[in-house]
């Protein structure tokens, strides 16, 4: 009886990590379940990639432009690139 105090913590641990497995497995099961509906990308990455998608389909945009205009989104990528990092 000199150890009861362990082999509480034992049990009460045990029984913790035991909670945090059926726990998870049951957010893993009702994840496969469920659809995951992925909304409208955000943020100044998507937007220039938008206003790049529009720059293409722009008929009254001359050839010359669009490829200074993509020059310009390419510094500006590697500026957001190199922030994230």
């Amino acid at each position: 009886m000199e150890n009861l105090d362990i082999i509480i913590l034992t049990i009460i641990v045990s029984l913790l990590f035991l909670v945090f497995i059926i726990a998870t497995y049951q957010e893993l099961t009702s994840a496969k379940l469920t659809k995951t509906k992925f909304g409208k990308e955000t943020g100044p990455r998507a937007a220039m990639i938008e206003f790049i998608g529009k720059i293409f389909t722009d008929e009254s945009i001359e050839t010359t432009e669009k490829e200074k205009l993509i020059e310009l989104m390419k510094k500006s990528l590697k500026d957001l690139e190199k922030d994230t990092e």
